[in-house]
């Protein structure tokens, strides 16, 4: 007699040992990363480097990427290139923004991140209707079995 069986779920032998292995799995990784960060946590503590928000830093270059399409207050000694930058890349001290290279650089990189996470989103969508439907079959079965 399986766990599942004896608790109703139904589920077979091999589908048990696939969810409890991962479930195993799931804990051991997750042990060995708080583990990791309670022995590390003052090894890698970056102290006074963060001195602004993040995602205050995300919000006001995009604002000034909105709000702004050309260079503002640009002298003689700001860098311009043989292409026009992009209207966030506007944003960089070396353009006549008020951000650093480093700010702009991160909130373009972050921006990138959040692309491939929304479109890596889409394959989840079927995935998690089969395993829903599969779920809803074995306790319709259950119920009526």
């Amino acid at each position: 007699l399986f766990l599942g069986e004896a608790i109703g779920i139904g589920m077979g032998g091999s589908d048990l040992k696939f969810v409890l292995i991962t479930g195993i799995m799931i804990f051991l990784f997750t042990s060995v990363a708080l583990c990791l960060h309670a022995c590390f946590y003052n090894y890698y503590k970056l102290v006074g480097t963060q001195k602004n928000n993040p995602y205050k830093i995300v919000y006001n270059v995009v604002k000034y990427a909105l709000y702004n399409k050309s260079p503002e207050n640009r002298s003689a000694f700001t860098y311009w290139e043989n292409e026009i930058p992009s209207r966030v890349d506007l944003g960089k001290s070396k353009y006549g923004g008020p951000f650093s290279e480093e700010n702009v650089e991160n909130v373009k990189t972050f921006w990138r991140i959040v692309a491939v996470i929304l479109s890596t989103f889409g394959f989840y969508i079927p995935y998690y209707h089969l395993i829903t439907a599969d779920v809803v079959n074995t306790f319709e079965g259950a119920k009526t079995g």
